[in-house]
């Protein structure tokens, strides 16, 4: 019997926001060679919104360091 490993949650967000991202930047060019000035600020919106996706969602998946206090001055409480 095969197990197929589980997406991780974060990873099926991802795999949904990215395209549609992209979907929605190929509508808004449709949409503005057909005349509606506006969306060409969507035209480049859209894609940048799915980078940013992307983005975060690899710098939020890095192991973090840990954190050494050790070089700090001990503090006094009053």
């Amino acid at each position: 019997m095969s197990q197929t490993p589980e997406i991780d949650p974060k990873r099926k967000w991802l795999l949904l926001a990215i395209p549609l991202c992209i979907f929605l930047g190929i509508v808004e060019f449709q949409r503005a060679l057909d005349g509606n000035h506006r969306s060409w600020v969507y035209v480049f919106e859209w894609p940048f919104f799915g980078l940013f996706i992307y983005y975060m969602y690899w710098k939020l998946s890095q192991p973090l360091e840990p954190y050494d206090d050790s070089d700090d001055p001990p503090r006094e409480v009053n």
